[in-house]
């Protein structure tokens, strides 16, 4: 358990990795885990991703970004830097901060088909990553590093008939309203513009129109792809959850939210430099759900502004 960056009793077992996810000076890169799967995962099957973390005592930085990315093949880049948009990534992809024992997170995706490889690590640029200093634990006598490392253990994937199936959080934290969802699909590396553009999903806290960091870190990657494409127009599509639909007729000032997250969405992106008349907005309330579950998990991917070309 004691190691140069800390000391970690295992979550399970006898042993857990280390992996870093962010350096202040970029020459030694990051840290990658690459392993194989017992076989494919299956095509449109739901996939539950458990984990546990703990900041090490060494870390001066904490991260979000810890994510997992699937591949038919081996990951094989002589970079600094793995970049990479399909990234599975947990629900609560916050800079996880705990360092006394372990905390669990967990998220469910669905299968593409080809996944016979993972990659662990963080895959995002540093302008995408959120950071954290960390005042060093009093009983550390070693000295901090200028890095977020985090020990790693009891990594469980597992096939699930509904997301319900996949917790990994206290039952009252999760049930609480202050959930928002962790987008979790993986892109083909072939895919399409339009596809890309679909993908870009965002999601809302309950009864809540603001563009929270992860929000706006999915619209800067969005942005980017329109920057590159300066004839594509788009359309941005509010959505809301069932819940808030039967609050909006009770309180006026929900009424419009779904409006009112598409609409923010465009005014974002219109004030990074995407003219105004390339996006289109619709609202749909709670019309068009993702997913017909009433669980809070699947309430909080009904809250959502979605994306297409037209």
């Amino acid at each position: 358990p004691k190691n140069a960056m800390g000391i970690a009793n295992p979550k399970d077992g006898d042993n857990y990795i280390g992996i870093s996810t962010h350096l202040v000076a970029s020459r030694d890169g990051r840290g990658y885990i690459t392993a194989p799967l017992d076989g494919f995962l299956e095509k449109d099957k739901m996939y539950c991703l458990s984990y546990s973390i703990s900041l090490a005592d060494a870390a001066k930085y904490a991260t979000n970004n810890l994510g997992f990315h699937f591949s038919k093949k081996e990951v094989f880049e002589d970079k600094e830097y793995i970049l990479k948009n399909d990234v599975v990534l947990p629900l609560n992809n916050k800079a996880q901060t705990k360092m006394d024992g372990w905390e669990d997170l967990c998220v469910v995706f669905t299968a593409v088909g080809f996944e016979k490889y993972v990659t662990i690590g963080n895959f995002f640029s540093g302008s995408r990553t959120v950071t954290e200093k960390m005042d060093k634990p009093e009983e550390f006598t070693g000295d901090q590093v200028q890095l977020g490392y985090y020990f790693m253990d009891d990594i469980s994937l597992v096939q699930v008939d509904r997301e319900s199936d996949c917790t990994c959080e206290d039952e009252d934290e999760i049930e609480g309203p202050r959930i928002i969802f962790s987008k979790s699909s993986a892109l083909k590396n072939n895919a399409s513009l339009a596809e890309k553009v679909k993908a870009s999903t965002v999601f809302f806290y309950s009864n809540e129109d603001d563009l929270v960091g992860a929000t706006k870190r999915e619209l800067d990657g969005l942005y980017e792809l329109l920057e590159a494409n300066p004839a594509v127009r788009i359309t941005v599509n509010g959505h809301m959850d069932e819940m808030e639909v039967e609050k909006s007729k009770q309180y006026d000032v929900f009424k419009d939210i779904s409006k009112s997250r598409a609409e923010n969405v465009k005014q974002y992106l219109v004030d990074k430099g995407v003219t105004s008349s390339r996006i289109m907005t619709k609202s749909f309330k709670a019309d068009q759900p993702a997913t017909q579950m009433k669980t809070p998990l699947s309430l909080a991917k009904n809250r959502r502004v979605t994306f297409e070309v037209r």
